[in-house]
């Protein structure tokens, strides 16, 4: 190296106070640049108003004519570029590369010398590139955040993230987990389907729609054999993916998840608690149309009893279809709290003693959606078929309307039901679409916290990059549009 001039005295102040062991030399600061001394004919740093400036200028070697493959070691002139380079975290960095051009003796062709800076004539350094890169793999960065941190534009992060990620379908695998989510809104659907697979947690696909002519057509592009490999197939009740299941995988068993049954049956549960909730408001809004003192004793208890209930089904409405008010309401040794509005000392087993005082509907849903509960809870596959049966009969005789109901949802799906009680030889495990919904909610977060996405193809991209842990960033080499 003929000349290395030292680097800027408040960075030589900061190096030497640091408090470490040893202190960084020369060569460990050109490894920042991915530069070797033997390489650089000119290096030095200075500070500017806009950032740090690095200025650099490569020793001359034979290059090799991309046009003829003949060695040239002719140089024509020198073009001075600068390109942004994020090293310096919090404080803007750029190169200033004097850019040595050859011209070939041969064919006459006119090229720049190879630099380990940059690709071709970009503008934005590999590392940087790489950086912005890393940091859009996770699911809260945004393309602004992400730019301002390295000192590009909103635009530049973008243009490298089309460049450079292009996230291929991963294998159809033995257990597919499908579900939606309202993610990204256009001319076809408003809802994105996910596809996971559920014995590895990797997202296999995203689709722009879920509908059925949309499916079929997709899975049908797939290869047969390899749709052969799908044994177990999860989703929700969407009628769409059991009909597409069937007709697109040969040797598919279907299965409905447990989640979803158990959140249609707690919304039944809940209409009959705002039927109940609806007769105690419209108590107190005929009673309150009179004045205080116009009240008789009688209708002042029925007014007091009757904003009582109504708090209580408000308020505490969760132990009726929770899981966590499912332990509460089984124990009656829990401490009691004092109550303002009920003036008295409660505990939740109490509080559903008081929900279910006068109204015995809710006391009835109750208990079917506990049944419910421990069938999933005790059952297994070979006795799952008739403690099903007797769960519809039970359902069915029901004298609540909304609780009678869900028989006719649970004979619609009664295979489905049955076939979620299997044990997956590969996992040792029951499937379900538990890891779809954790999914889902990542891309939500990915949509929310970006205020949306417009372009289809980017979104996508960016969500399997997020969602997939194993997914490498490969940076394209090849010159394309500048940024």
């Amino acid at each position: 190296m003929n000349n290395v001039v030292p680097v800027s005295n408040d960075i030589s102040a900061a190096i030497a106070n640091a408090p470490i062991a040893p202190v960084i030399s020369e060569n460990d600061i050109l490894k920042f640049f991915n530069l070797d001394r033997e390489n650089i004919q000119d290096f030095s740093i200075t500070h500017a108003k806009d950032g740090i400036a690095i200025h650099v200028r490569l020793n001359s070697k034979p290059h090799i004519c991309p046009v003829c493959l003949q060695k040239s070691q002719k140089v024509k002139d020198y073009v001075p570029k600068r390109i942004t380079h994020s090293i310096l975290n919090g404080q803007k960095c750029y190169i200033l590369y004097d850019a040595r051009r050859y011209q070939c003796p041969h064919c006459r062709k006119i090229f720049y010398e190879n630099n380990p800076f940059s690709i071709g004539g970009q503008r934005v350094s590999i590392t940087t590139v790489y950086n912005i890169l890393k940091d859009l793999k996770e699911p809260t960065e945004t393309f602004t955040s992400v730019a301002k941190r390295h000192n590009v534009s909103k635009t530049t992060a973008v243009n490298i993230f089309d460049k450079n990620i292009h996230v291929s379908r991963r294998p159809l695998p033995e257990c597919l987990g499908i579900d939606e989510v309202y993610a990204f809104k256009s001319d076809h659907s408003q809802y994105v389907c996910v596809l996971v697979d559920c014995a590895t947690q990797q997202v296999v696909d995203i689709l722009p729609s879920r509908k059925k002519d949309y499916l079929i057509k997709y899975f049908e592009l797939i290869p047969e054999e390899e749709r052969r490999n799908v044994k177990y197939c999860s989703f929700d009740m969407w009628q769409t993916y059991r009909i597409v299941s069937k007709q697109v995988f040969p040797e598919v068993t279907c299965m409905l998840d447990r989640f979803h049954v158990v959140q249609e049956l707690n919304r039944c549960v809940n209409r009959v608690r705002i039927e109940t909730q609806n007769k105690y408001y419209s108590t107190i809004k005929k009673l309150k149309k009179k004045d205080e003192s116009e009240l008789t004793y009688n209708e002042r208890l029925e007014l007091d009893n009757a904003q009582k209930h109504y708090y209580v089904l408000k308020k505490f409405n969760w132990l009726l279809t929770s899981n966590a008010g499912d332990a509460k309401i089984a124990d009656p040794n829990i401490e009691k709290k004092y109550n303002k509005t009920l003036k008295g000392y409660y505990n939740y087993y109490d509080l559903y003693d008081y929900m279910i005082a006068d109204d015995p509907d809710l006391d009835i849903a109750y208990c079917l959606k506990y049944d419910m509960n421990e069938f999933y809870r005790k059952c297994t596959y070979k006795n799952a078929a008739q403690k099903l049966d007797e769960l519809i009969i039970e359902f069915r005789t029901c004298q609540i309307e909304s609780m009678s109901k869900f028989a006719n949802t649970l004979v619609r799906w009664k295979p489905e039901i049955i076939n979620s009680f299997i044990i997956i030889k590969s996992t040792g495990k029951r499937m379900n679409t538990a890891i779809v919904e954790n999914r889902n909610k990542t891309i939500k977060l990915i949509k929310h916290s970006s205020n949306g996405y417009q372009n289809w193809e980017r979104f996508r991209n960016r969500v399997l990059l997020c969602l997939n842990s194993d997914e490498l960033i490969n940076i394209n080499f090849t010159e394309g549009r500048r940024y």
